[in-house]
């Protein structure tokens, strides 16, 4: 039986909390959609290992992972995208050349190629441990996201020049997520279509970052967060007056009539 909807939602400054944990309320208003028959879908740009807390404390069993690389549909693998082990030769050796950390996400695994300070405040900032050092990582697993640790935007037309196989998205001031080209949260939402047969369920998105703009365009009603950059809010259908930390999801919910 088809599902009445599908309801993705990004997690830092969308769904989660100040400190990146789901409110019992938001909980709650979960269960009630996916007791009506609407999916709910953790979309963003973390790895699986880093949304277990939520999946832990929800009824969500559905996501998108690392920007559309990964996804998982009621528990079970539906689509991974590999970045080629020769690109992530060259990703590599360009970071090394200015000294930049590199982490690399398998769909659970996390390694990074060196230490630093910027990379402590990275995950820090998403309340999380820095991942172990293994420079030799992406010779042996198949990585399909990495992360370009600095705190300096200046270098990331520089790698967007470097490398137009890839895409590039500055979702924080310490890191830049890395996928393949065109990839994004928006054609993981198109590959779960396609491949589930999914493509006449009406969708919903959302988002607050500058890897959310695709999802919010591309879903049949895109919901921007009060708190969320401009880019975002001018493509959404909607625009909460609430904050994410301040009942801007269950503003969004009642507006479309999902709970």
């Amino acid at each position: 039986m088809k599902p009445k909807g599908l309801v993705f939602f990004d997690l830092d400054g969308t769904l989660l909390n100040a400190t990146s944990e789901l409110d019992k309320e938001i909980s709650e208003a979960l269960e009630s959609m996916k007791q009506n028959g609407i999916i709910p879908f953790v979309a963003t740009g973390r790895s699986p290992l880093e949304i277990q807390h939520v999946l832990e404390n929800s009824p969500i069993d559905s996501f998108i992972t690392l920007n559309g690389q990964y996804i998982v549909y009621e528990g079970k693998e539906v689509y991974r995208s590999v970045i080629p082990q020769p690109l992530m030769k060259e990703l590599k050796e360009a970071a090394d050349e200015h000294d930049f950390p590199l982490s690399m996400y398998t769909h659970n695994k996390i390694r990074t190629t060196k230490d630093s300070e910027t990379m402590v405040t990275a995950y820090k900032n998403i309340h999380t441990m820095p991942p172990k050092v293994d420079e030799d990582f992406h010779l042996n697993e198949e990585v399909l996201m990495a992360l370009i640790i600095n705190d300096d935007a200046g270098y990331d037309n520089h790698f967007r020049e470097r490398f137009p196989e890839l895409s590039f998205y500055r979702n924080t001031p310490y890191s830049v997520d890395t996928i393949i080209k065109n990839n994004s949260k928006a054609t993981g939402i198109k590959e779960l279509e396609k491949l589930l047969g999914l493509e006449n369920v009406p969708t919903y998105a959302f988002g607050d970052g500058p890897n959310d703009k695709e999802m919010i365009q591309y879903a049949d009603y895109g919901i921007a967060m009060q708190n969320g950059v401009g880019e975002v809010k001018e493509v959404a259908d909607y625009v909460t007056s609430a904050s994410n930390v301040d009942g801007g999801i269950i503003e969004g919910l009642k507006k479309f009539q999902l709970i």
